[in-house]
């Protein structure tokens, strides 16, 4: 007897459940899950939670930049580390504001495609035909965040360790992110010194999980959307009988329409979210590069540092450029997947002759951050032409002093 995972067909569907399965995972470790399976009290006490803790963290990381504002090099590096901080508080305080649009494009989209998986062999193999392009960077995504918290944490912890193994004096203690506290702060061994390690080692869990699962989260929808949209053209254009044909090109554009309230779901939930990560990439970019450089005086643990951070930033605004482009391309093709259709000649009624004509006319299903910024590639590459010129400008501004 076979190995029922040698199918090509079987492995993509067992490949596509594993990538469902590490996205619901990663929103529940990171505290921004919503579902009607789950109590809504407690997506509100864990996404509370989140904007607690972390905001907390960036207030006291701000307080501490205070103090040393006339060093602009160690000015940048925090201002990098508040930036991060402040991702999960606007994440989970947009899913817990959008709670119930979010399960509406949820229960939407999976309904649409788990319907189309079950048509035909022909369609659930043009549904999982891209599947690789959007788990794989979803895990690299994942593993790059993991390693740069890794790298940032692992440096400020190894001395509280050695100071400990080695009953170092307790001035020699101290917190792995600087913070200013309202409070005196702990510099000694003992419990409200470890309370305040654990407390920012908390951040960081919540740092790289939750923006870790939303930035996952958002290409899982962009690859049912451009699926879904590929299917549905890939059935148009194959068939060719008159009577099959007029119920399929019907069914095709009521998911059309269907589709189309799920994009604006997704630019209305991510909207903000991809505002600052413009926003704020560009700034970290330029900050990171302007304190690396000119890179003669960094150690081998700080040039990992740097790759592993740049390639974060750089690879975050990429997969949200393109996912947004892969959509954008899928409802282009519907459209013309329709205009190439054999629809002048079917028998069609008026109403679906009007639905099919509307179709065609409107224009392809783009995401927008707040109606500010279309996510495209065209993003990326303006995103980093931002970023060196935010550097040219901080290099003016440390030389002038």
């Amino acid at each position: 007897m076979g190995n029922p995972t040698s199918d090509p067909r079987e492995r993509a569907m067992i490949r596509y459940r594993v990538y469902t399965r590490h996205i619901r995972r990663m929103l529940y470790l990171g505290g921004v899950l919503q579902d009607r399976t789950r109590s809504a009290t407690w997506s509100y006490i864990t996404g509370f939670l989140v904007i607690l803790v972390c905001f907390s963290q960036c207030v006291f990381l701000i307080n501490f930049c205070r103090d040393h504002i006339d060093n602009l090099v160690l000015i940048s590096r925090l201002f990098g580390m508040a930036c991060s901080y402040i991702a999960p508080v606007l994440m989970s305080a947009c899913f817990l504001a959008k709670r119930e649009k979010l399960m509406e494009l949820h229960e939407t989209l999976n309904d649409l495609f788990e319907r189309e998986l079950t048509r035909d062999r022909e369609t659930e193999a043009t549904l999982l035909a891209t599947l690789y392009a959007f788990d794989k960077p979803s895990y690299i995504l994942c593993f790059t965040m993991g390693s740069t918290g890794i790298l940032i944490l692992c440096p400020r912890l190894i001395p509280i360790v050695r100071n400990i193994v080695h009953h170092a004096e307790p001035e020699r203690y101290r917190l792995p992110v600087p913070n200013k506290f309202p409070w005196p702060m702990p510099i000694g061994g003992g419990f409200s010194f470890y309370l305040h390690v654990l407390y920012q080692m908390s951040t960081f869990w919540w740092v790289i999980f939750t923006v870790g699962s939303v930035d996952s989260l958002f290409g899982y929808y962009a690859f049912q959307i451009s699926s879904i949209l590929r299917a549905t053209t890939a059935r148009l254009t194959n068939l060719r009988t008159p009577e099959v044909f007029t119920e399929v090109l019907g069914t095709c554009v009521q998911t059309h329409h269907r589709l189309l309230r799920c994009g604006r779901l997704l630019s209305d939930i991510w909207g903000l979210i991809i505002i600052r990560m413009l926003f704020t990439n560009a700034l970290l970019m330029c900050a990171l590069i302007f304190e690396a450089s000119p890179f003669t005086h960094l150690t081998v643990g700080q040039i990992f540092l740097f790759i592993s951070y740049m390639t974060l930033k750089l690879l975050q605004t990429f997969i949200y450029a393109w996912y947004g482009s892969l959509i954008t391309s899928a409802s282009e093709h519907f459209r013309e997947g329709i205009y190439f259709s054999e629809w002048p000649k079917s028998r069609l009624d008026r109403n679906v002759r009007t639905n099919i004509i509307v179709t065609m006319m409107q224009k392809p299903m783009i995401i927008k951050a707040l109606n500010l910024s279309s996510v495209n590639v065209n993003m990326f590459t303006k995103i980093v032409n931002t970023a060196m010129s935010y550097f040219f400008l901080l290099q003016s501004l440390d030389e002038g002093r």
